[in-house]
């Protein structure tokens, strides 16, 4: 009997531990469809760094009768290239085919530049040359005015010969105008007939910064019209989540703390002083944990300075990826003592799920226990290609709630309307009594016994 009993009461407490094991989250936020699909992604608020494990392990993605569904991370986006702008550029033609300061001492070309901004003023010739009106053997091109902009293709507007013409062009680059450097050369090309007309007027070359350009060239009879320089596109990051932190004095002075208030995926930070115009040099140190030690960022001087077209501020620094939330920020002698606000940047893991089951579908996190559940995306996507995830619809996480996600029955009473329960109560009401009446009507009269 005893051995029954035992069997008894670790059926009653299987149950019981199955229901330990499975996962108790605290934190839950409703995710709100925006369009429909088999399969949905959404971005993981701040919240889930701060109050989810390091490695993302107990984040689950739960559908309206909370079972959890399939998940998986998506990959981080690619850098946007932003297309190359273009700037059309001044245009001196000279007759000397080595505008160099020697051919201006023997009075061959006069070359006048503006010393402020490096600007080309005026090209001209003189002594015999100019008395003799020779064509233009070379044009200079001032590129001064793009000054750290990196330039990878010219194009040329020139009075073309009718029929067909191929002129061949080399450029060369300087910032002195005395030491000329090879950059590219190729050929432009027009040919017309039927009626139609083929052009090719561009020269594509490695990118490079530089103040002037010279253009010559190979065939007779060429005269130049109008060109035009692409600029290198610039590699922008994909687009990031911004916070700005003020900070509190630390221990030693010029020493300020930061709390971010989750271990966000840093990839890029800067100061920003708090006074206008104002430079300040400062060693940046970051950690997890307030126990850890601190470990070294990056240091570098930072700028807020007020100029005619505005306020100019240091850009962000790239560090990567550095998950983290406590920064200090230790300044240099001289700065002044009102703390510099700190700003981060990252992007957020995005999480893929299957929209398996009815709505509504929830974000559940904050289980210390909870194991590792996350599919390699690639293995969730049909025909899978590289990045394909981030094609898939974005939905929205609302606001983060403490407690574990609403069961079925919570989330009806939840949303139950005063009326439906009053007409729910006064049903189950009626059933209870008809119920009481069936059994007081079927319930055996007892007999007297005889006497």
């Amino acid at each position: 009997r005893r051995m029954r009993l035992g069997f008894l009461l670790l059926a009653a407490a299987l149950p019981v531990a199955a229901q330990q094991a499975e996962p108790q989250f605290r934190f839950n936020a409703p995710i709100e469809l925006i369009s429909k699909g088999p399969m949905q992604r959404v971005e993981l608020p701040i919240e889930v760094y701060r109050e989810a494990q390091r490695d993302l392990a107990d984040v689950r993605v739960l559908n309206g009768r909370g079972e959890a569904v399939p998940i998986g991370y998506a990959g981080a986006p690619d850098s946007v290239r932003a297309a190359g702008a273009w700037v059309e550029l001044p245009i001196f033609p000279v007759s000397s085919r080595e505008p160099s300061a020697a051919s201006v001492s023997k009075g061959g070309t006069e070359v006048t530049i503006r010393t402020a901004d490096g600007t080309l003023v005026e090209v001209r010739s003189r002594g015999a040359v100019a008395q003799a009106r020779a064509k233009p053997t070379a044009y200079l091109l001032d590129a001064s005015a793009l000054k750290d902009d990196a330039i990878r293709a010219l194009v040329f507007e020139w009075d073309a010969a009718p029929g067909s013409q191929v002129v061949k062009v080399r450029i060369e680059a300087s910032d002195v105008l005395r030491v000329w450097s090879a950059l590219g050369s190729g050929p432009l090309v027009r040919v017309e007939g039927d009626g139609r007309v083929l052009s090719q007027p561009r020269v594509d070359f490695a990118a490079r910064k530089a103040k002037y350009l010279r253009v010559t060239w190979a065939a007779p009879g060429f005269a130049l019209k109008r060109v035009r320089a692409e600029k290198e596109p610039a590699a922008e990051a994909a687009p990031r989540f911004t916070r700005t932190v003020q900070g509190t004095p630390g221990a030693k002075p010029g020493e300020f703390l930061y709390d971010l208030g989750a271990r966000v995926p840093i990839e890029a930070y800067r100061l920003v002083p708090a006074d206008e115009n104002d430079v300040i040099s400062a060693q940046v140190t970051a950690r997890n944990d307030e126990k850890e030690a601190w470990r070294a960022v990056g240091w570098a001087p930072f700028y807020r300075l007020r100029q005619d077209d505005g306020e100019k501020q240091s850009p962000p620094i790239e560090i990567g990826r550095l998950p983290s939330r406590y920064w200090m920020v230790r300044v240099g002698p001289g700065a002044a003592p009102t703390p510099p606000a700190l700003e981060v940047r990252w992007r957020p893991a995005q999480v893929v799920f299957v929209a398996r089951g009815d709505p509504p579908f929830r974000l559940a996190f904050g289980d210390a226990q909870a194991p590792a559940v996350a599919l390699p995306v690639s293995a969730m996507i049909p025909n899978y290609k590289r990045l394909g995830e981030l094609e898939l619809p974005l939905a929205k996480v609302g606001t983060v709630e403490s407690g574990p996600p609403p069961t079925r029955w919570s989330q009806w009473w939840r949303e139950a309307s005063p009326r439906r329960m009053t007409l729910w109560a006064i049903l189950i009401l009626g059933v209870v009594v008809l119920g009481f009446m069936s059994w007081r009507l079927l319930r055996p009269q007892s007999v007297a016994p005889p006497q």
